[in-house]
């Protein structure tokens, strides 16, 4: 109910994604990928703060990310 992801997906779709979700604890200050990495998950973010860096310029943060939404999936889609 609260990802966005799966707004308007069939119940069978959802009842094949469901059971792929798998829980990822990331710390603060860690990262899930660099750019220029391979893109083989989507993430959502359940609870906590996420978000876009630039790391050489003192991991300025330049994209927000919110809770419920999803991320991996359209970098994969913009870098094609």
């Amino acid at each position: 109910k609260n990802l966005q992801f799966l707004d308007n997906k069939s119940n069978s779709f959802i009842a094949w994604i469901c059971p792929l979700f798998q829980a990822n604890v990331v710390e603060k200050d860690e990262y899930i990928h660099f750019e220029g990495d391979d893109i083989t998950h989507i993430y959502f973010l359940k609870q906590g703060e996420c978000g876009y860096v630039m790391p050489k310029h003192q991991k300025v943060k330049y994209v927000n990310i919110n809770k419920g939404y999803s991320f991996g999936f359209i970098d994969i889609i913009s870098c094609i």
